[in-house]
């Protein structure tokens, strides 16, 4: 594991076990760094979700009850709306909670004693995310990048109008015996959809529906936390996404800074397919447009098989063959947008630049933009109904936000 990960002293975690009354561990504070609110936690699993819940116990309160009620208000049903979607999302955890990582539950048990929030409350928040999401993202690095670098994107498409960006927080994290992760991620919400770790891993997701969905499974968040957790190099990182007991649809984008080099790994239920730079798969397949030192994906899958399952970008599963991509917002805006963003910045990207090629694929839903360009971080959040990508992204020093844990 990296020296930057730093585990709390006995006394903290004796002191953090005596009473829920007690205050955190020393490790554990909140600060405002480059506009943005950043909470540090360290511990057990239970320690980090108390740590969690009483740093941030208002936002807490006030990003799970806003969330919820915006799904619970989302069914047009005359009295039975809220009734519909708490049956609807207690049905959907039930399913996934035997498949969730043990450590997992007891953080949210920790944020529940931590902050006041029902841990139902909680439980139904993190069932919200194994849904279709609209995202898109790349990473490039040698010749396409200006300095050699490793520069990686996600824009997460998702839900605007549920007001979740309105928590915003960075989560840096020491969970002892494991790896230190950076969770960019909202008050209340313990899973990742965009996030890094101390071995230089970052991951992204893109939502990509398939036919052969289920909730019976690790959902994604927690499996891409997981992925960050216990991964020190790219090739442990696919695997631990191959062996899982995956749900939904997602194409996963994961890069290694230091090694220079990065996948695009597409998954259905039970198939999942690796693609590198420039990968010979990609060039039987007529809409694909494979490069060089770079990968890159929207919806739209590339493997034949997990194509054929597609809902997503015009699939249909019924119909024999391939269904092109071609019209969808998916392919035509988000895929090709990035394909020409990478090859009119060939040899000349930079964070600006990817900001650009960001801000042009976005759609009004987009609620998170990252740029990983180790060791700098940029992360900009919707402001309202603002995208992210037309907002600030606010810079970090990914050194000193792990360096932030020993405070």
């Amino acid at each position: 594991m990296s020296s930057w990960a730093v585990p709390l002293s006995a006394q903290a975690v004796l002191v953090l076990s005596l009473s829920l009354a007690v205050p955190v561990a020393d490790a554990a504070h909140v600060e405002e760094r480059a506009g943005l609110r950043i909470a540090y936690l360290a511990g057990s699993p239970y320690e980090l979700g108390r740590q969690h819940g009483e740093l941030l116990r208002e936002e807490v309160r006030a990003s799970v009850g806003t969330v919820l009620g915006y799904f619970r208000g989302y069914l047009k049903l005359p009295l039975l709306g809220p009734w519909a979607a708490s049956q609807w999302l207690g049905w959907a955890w039930r399913q996934a909670k035997p498949f969730v990582p043990r450590d997992s539950l007891e953080e949210l048990r920790g944020v529940a004693d931590g902050s006041g929030v029902p841990l139902r409350d909680l439980y139904e928040l993190h069932a919200i995310p194994d849904r279709t999401y609209a995202c898109s993202g790349f990473a490039a690095w040698g010749p396409m990048t200006a300095d050699g670098r490793l520069i990686h994107t996600r824009n997460l498409d998702w839900n605007i109008h549920a007001g979740i960006q309105e928590y915003a927080t960075v989560f840096v994290m020491q969970p002892a015996g494991k790896h230190a992760v950076i969770g960019i991620g909202w008050a209340g919400f313990i899973g990742v959809l965009s996030g890094l770790n101390d071995a230089q891993l970052s991951i992204g997701q893109i939502g990509a529906e398939t036919a052969d969905a289920t909730y019976q499974g690790e959902p994604m968040v927690f499996l891409m936390r997981r992925v960050l957790e216990e991964a020190e190099t790219l090739d442990e990182a696919i695997e631990i996404i191959r062996q899982a007991r995956r749900t939904v649809g997602v194409n996963y984008l994961v890069a290694d800074a230091k090694a220079k080099r990065a996948v695009a790994i597409e998954t259905t239920r039970d198939r999942a397919q690796v693609f590198e730079a420039n990968d010979p798969k990609e060039h039987g397949v007529p809409y694909a447009r494979p490069m060089p030192h770079a990968v890159l994906r929207a919806d739209p899958a590339m493997d034949p098989a997990i194509r054929a399952r597609q809902l997503a970008s015009h699939g249909d599963p019924r119909r024999p063959g391939l269904e092109d991509p071609v019209g969808s917002s998916a392919y035509d805006v988000r895929y090709l947008g990035q394909v020409a963003g990478l090859e009119a910045h060939r040899g000349r990207l930079d964070p600006a630049r990817a900001r650009a090629i960001m801000r042009a694929v976005a759609p009004g839903s987009n609620v998170q933009s990252v740029i990983f360009a180790w060791p700098e971080l940029f992360v900009a959040n919707a402001q309202g109904t603002e995208r992210a990508a037309d907002t600030t992204y606010h810079r970090l020093d990914v050194r000193q936000l792990f360096e932030g844990l020993q405070e």
